[in-house]
């Protein structure tokens, strides 16, 4: 039986390597130099500190080339398994539905926006039994980002989730919302009590923004048991939730890297490498415009023995002087030009620093469209090493749409999912969850642009059999057409069966038999 304490030694042992391994105030310098916080604990006085922030346009232009494609779900179960058809269709429309009322697709660009510039990106998939869902079953699952800094794996030198002894979570609460969870799962109000605010605050916490007199630390322990997963939670001296078991064949953790380090959780992010770089870029800029407003104006020399009044360029006021003043007493001054190596140098340094980041002018649109199919083998080119990252994004959507189906077989229940029927009619079907097998699923995830281009070339598939006179009833021709290919698709269907029965419908005739009827005709 696990203990407050112990828990809470496990933690720190976390904190431990993590600070051992530089994560907190590499993490701090990722964000501030994203953020635009570049200058931030200089005391600079002799120049003007300017911001060319090429980091954060890189890592924008990464994350939308990521996310730009739609996620698509489907399932395949196994031939033995009976309906098989009809759990397929109920799992592909209950996950698309986890999908869009979590919010999973905006949450997924924050995590990778974590992951490149924090080096990690992770996802807790819970089930709130108070969420409304519209069925007899209350509850629905929800996706909690968590930054790299609050989780904490069991064995630090390996990276996959599921092969971990134990995951913990920290997570930082108000005392007033801890003490109530408490009381709601079984302790008494003065126990809740001791549940006080904590005044030491982990390494990645700001101790100027927290509010440590109304927040305490909250642990989550998970850990793999012969029944399911064991859930723990607690405070550094209070026990808030009881070891738990839980029927779950999963750790509800998804977790991917930017870039892998051997032996190590936590990953690399590209923006740790381009930091010395942005610093260059900084001071080099600012010296430069400094250097501008010192020597771009002449300065006006006199000779103080000749005005001991000194000198005015006021329009039309009188001068006076000693001496012969036809002899040259004053004179403009220029200072040497800036060497006209520094903007080359600077442009130059923009430039290697983007590329080698993975994004050239070509992938960023600075380049003028004279040859398209130039453009695109370049754009290909520079797009090649992000590929490596894209596919760990759809590992990690994967392993977040099983957990999804974990989930929906402990919690779901008997529910009533909407389908598409073989006829192309939207009906209500009740499916009990507690029957769905994970063991017996072969879960085949589709993301990104391979759902679209399998969507795309079943279309022009449909077109070609068509054209070829093979297809020549319009029901099965339409039937053959994605859903999401066609808006209305039920209602089309329906008008189609509607004139087979009346007669009204006649057959396609392929597309080369038509060109020769209007040219007989003609």
């Amino acid at each position: 039986m696990q203990t407050a304490d112990a828990v809470w030694k496990e933690y720190q042992r976390g904190v431990d390597y993590n600070n051992r391994i530089g994560l907190y105030d590499r993490v701090k310098t990722n964000e501030n130099f994203f953020i635009g916080r570049q200058w931030e604990g200089l005391n600079v006085t002799t120049l003007d500190p300017l911001i060319f922030n090429v980091l954060r346009r890189v890592v924008n232009m990464f994350i939308s080339m990521l996310v730009s494609d739609d996620i698509a779900v489907t399932t395949q179960p196994f031939q033995s398994e009976p309906d098989r058809e009809t759990m397929q269709k109920v799992i592909d429309r209950a996950v698309a539905s986890v999908i869009e009322r979590a919010g999973m697709k905006s949450k997924n660009r924050y995590m990778l926006r974590n992951a490149c510039v924090d080096g990690d990106g992770c996802f807790y998939i819970r089930f709130d039994p108070d969420r409304e869902s519209g069925q007899p079953i209350a509850g629905d699952i929800e996706v909690d980002l968590i930054e790299n800094t609050d989780i904490f794996f069991g064995n630090p030198a390996v990276d996959e989730v599921q092969r971990q002894p134990y995951l913990i979570i920290s997570m930082r609460r108000s005392v007033d919302s801890v003490r109530k969870e408490a009381i709601a799962r079984g302790l008494s109000r003065s126990e809740a009590e001791n549940i006080q605010p904590d005044s030491l605050l982990e390494p990645q916490y700001d101790p100027q923004t927290e509010d440590t007199d109304n927040m305490v630390t909250v642990l989550l322990r998970m850990e793999r048991t012969k029944d399911g997963i064991a859930f723990f939670k607690c405070t550094q001296n209070t026990v808030i939730m009881p070891e738990t078991v839980t029927p779950y064949r999963l750790y509800p953790v998804a977790y991917m890297s930017w870039m892998k380090v051997k032996n190590c959780f936590h990953g690399e992010a590209p923006v740790t490498e381009a930091i010395p770089n942005q610093i260059a870029i900084n001071k080099l800029y600012s010296m430069y415009v400094q250097c501008i407003k010192h020597v771009a104006f002449p300065k006006i020399i006199y000779d103080m023995t000749r005005f001991p009044s000194g000198y005015s360029s006021d329009v039309g006021k009188a001068i006076g002087m000693r001496g012969n003043p036809n002899e040259a007493i004053v004179t403009a001054f220029q200072a040497p030009d800036i060497s006209a190596q520094v903007m080359p140098l600077l442009e130059q340094m923009i430039k290697d620093t983007m590329e080698l980041m993975g994004a050239s002018d070509a992938t960023l649109g600075n380049v003028k469209p004279d040859n398209t199919s130039a453009i695109v083998t370049v754009q290909k080119a520079t797009i090649a090493p992000l590929e490596l990252v894209k596919m760990e994004f759809y590992r990690f959507v994967e392993d977040t749409v099983r957990i999804f189906v974990d989930l929906m077989r402990v919690h779901y229940g008997t529910r009533t999912v909407c389908i598409t029927d073989d006829i192309g009619e939207e009906t209500a079907v009740s499916f009990d969850f507690d029957t769905l097998d994970t063991a017996t699923l072969e879960l085949n995830v589709e993301v990104g642009s391979s759902s679209y281009w399998s969507e795309t070339m079943q279309t022009m598939t449909n077109d070609n059999l068509l054209a070829r006179g093979i297809i020549t009833d319009p029901i099965l021709y339409v039937e053959n057409i994605p859903d999401n290919q066609i808006r209305g698709k039920a209602r089309l269907l329906r008008a189609l069966r509607e004139q087979k029965e009346s007669g009204q419908m006649t057959e396609i005739q392929p597309r080369k038999n038509v060109e020769t009827q209007q040219t007989t005709q003609q």
